[in-house]
């Protein structure tokens, strides 16, 4: 006799199950999110200058970018995805930066802001692209810390050396959890 049971973990092993699916198909969203247009829509919704003012000024050489995210019942089910990168000239092969984003918190006021201090590269896989046309791709940053908590109530503050952009996407946890066979 088959028997169906569903389960209900708790969030963050759904979550980490969910993440770690979402992870194996890295390449495919890299590739999609190179093929957007270089153009950026319109923000949903608009961050006031009173609501940043605490967050300091960016320094030369940086610019501050600031995302302000709508709210959502389940936020505890959400995560924010920073892709940091600029719009580059590339082959077949596949591009990327090195960096480190670094996570810093207002002084006085408590409030977590983002800052990538230096991008190196771009660095490059190296096979042949015979026959092959150069095209115009978003190259990332590659990094560990770009998969953020979600939370509507501050506005989330990136700063990234010139001439590099923000971009984001959102992750929702699934509602399907798969068991893990012991072994």
């Amino acid at each position: 006799m088959k028997s169906n049971h569903a389960i209900r973990l708790p969030r963050w092993q759904a979550w980490t199950a969910c993440a770690v699916l979402a992870m194996a198909s890295g390449a495919a969203a890299a590739a999609d999110a190179a093929s957007q247009p270089a153009a950026p829509p319109a923000p949903a919704h608009q961050v006031t200058a009173d609501s940043i003012k605490m967050f300091p000024a960016a320094q030369a050489g940086q610019k501050r970018f600031v995302i302000a995210l709508p709210a959502d019942p389940s936020e505890a089910d959400l995560r924010v995805e920073l892709m940091i990168g600029k719009t580059l000239r590339v082959d077949c092969n596949q591009h990327w930066f090195g960096g480190s984003l670094r996570e810093e918190t207002v002084q006085g006021w408590g409030y977590t802001y983002y800052r990538l201090d230096e991008a190196k590269g771009p660095a490059a896989t190296m096979r042949a692209c015979p026959g092959q046309e150069d095209r115009d791709a978003f190259v990332q940053v590659r990094g560990d810390t770009q998969l953020l908590r979600y939370n509507s109530r501050l506005p989330l503050v990136v700063y990234v050396p010139d001439g590099f952009e923000v971009r984001y996407r959102l992750w929702h946890a699934s509602n399907e959890v798969a068991w893990a066979a012991a072994q």
